[in-house]
């Protein structure tokens, strides 16, 4: 049981490491969360991180697709995902980012926000906006009009059809780019309102296909009660790591470590490692026992608990 997935099908960061999983080859197990909160089964696990999805390693735990991908990456030995180097890191970090919020903003459309619904099973959607205002309190996660997000799409689209000239992004082979730039698109094309948005790029939609076409790798359905023992049950590694401790900040300091965007919840531990990629706490939880969790250097703020 060495990979464990927290997550829902409807969620696109999700999607994003699903898709991963398949192009790796790795078998693993689900655990299918709640899509509001409350989500007492994993909370222990990530200290109140509450984004989706989770990875979760034994005792260690991946917050953030970010990391997640990074660790999936050394967990397979997989050195294909970041090949490119820094063009697909920042081509991602846009397709997590501005990408992302586009596609938000078009799928919570009033005219779409049924189809976006529809995808979330028996949720009541006014608990889910409520649960999603909570999640974005103080955030400007829908910052543009919807016909600005579609003006900022159709532009993305136009330049990524044509820029399309290999199988992916950078080339023969996937990287992290091109798994980030399709969980935004994959969220569009699951809304049955927003997906003739991308009718009209034939070279996107094959190159959409060949992403899908690595399938999930072998699934095997879990619990969140199973996943709890199963982290209880192992002790956490801490990864090799090469640490760049900031002034004043020191192995063993008692810190929080919280989003920049939204979802601003600290999770409080002490620091093991904080790399130019990742950041390790180690964490001691009633219920989930001694757990590592992990999150990126970027796009979090420590500070002292």
């Amino acid at each position: 049981m060495d990979l464990i997935l927290h997550h829902y099908p409807a969620s696109p960061f999700s999607e994003k490491v699903r898709a991963m999983l398949g192009y790796l080859g790795a078998e693993w197990h689900s655990v299918e969360i709640p899509n509001i909160m409350p989500r007492p089964l994993l909370m222990p696990l990530t200290g109140g991180y509450r984004k989706t999805p989770t990875l979760q390693m034994g005792a260690n735990v991946y917050c953030d697709t970010a990391v997640i991908a990074q660790g999936l990456a050394r967990h397979c030995g997989d050195t294909t995902l970041y090949a490119p180097g820094f063009p697909a890191h920042r081509v991602a970090e846009w397709a997590d980012g501005p990408l992302f919020r586009t596609a938000v903003t078009l799928n919570f459309r009033p005219e779409a926000l049924a189809g976006f619904m529809g995808q979330l099973g028996d949720t009541d959607p006014g608990e889910f906006m409520k649960d999603r205002a909570q999640l974005t309190e103080g955030t400007t996660l829908m910052a543009s009009s919807p016909a600005a997000a579609m003006a900022s799409l159709d532009q993305a689209l136009c330049q990524l059809e044509a820029s399309l000239d290999a199988p992916f992004l950078f080339g023969e082979t996937p990287s992290i780019a091109d798994f980030s730039v399709y969980h935004g698109l994959w969220f569009l094309d699951a809304n049955s309102v927003n997906a003739p948005l991308l009718d009209a790029f034939a070279g996107i939609r094959a190159w959409m296909g060949r992403i899908a076409g690595f399938g999930h790798g072998t699934v095997h359905e879990s619990s969140g009660e199973a996943a709890l023992a199963h982290a209880r049950a192992c002790e956490p590694a801490l990864p090799a790591i090469q640490s760049r401790w900031p002034e004043g900040v020191a192995e063993g300091d008692r810190v929080t470590v919280t989003p920049t965007d939204y979802g601003k919840i600290a999770v409080a531990g002490s620091l093991l490692a904080w790399g130019p990629e990742e950041i390790v706490l180690d964490r001691e939880d009633p219920e989930a026992g001694h757990v590592m969790t992990h999150f990126p250097s970027a796009g979090f703020e420590v500070a002292p608990a």
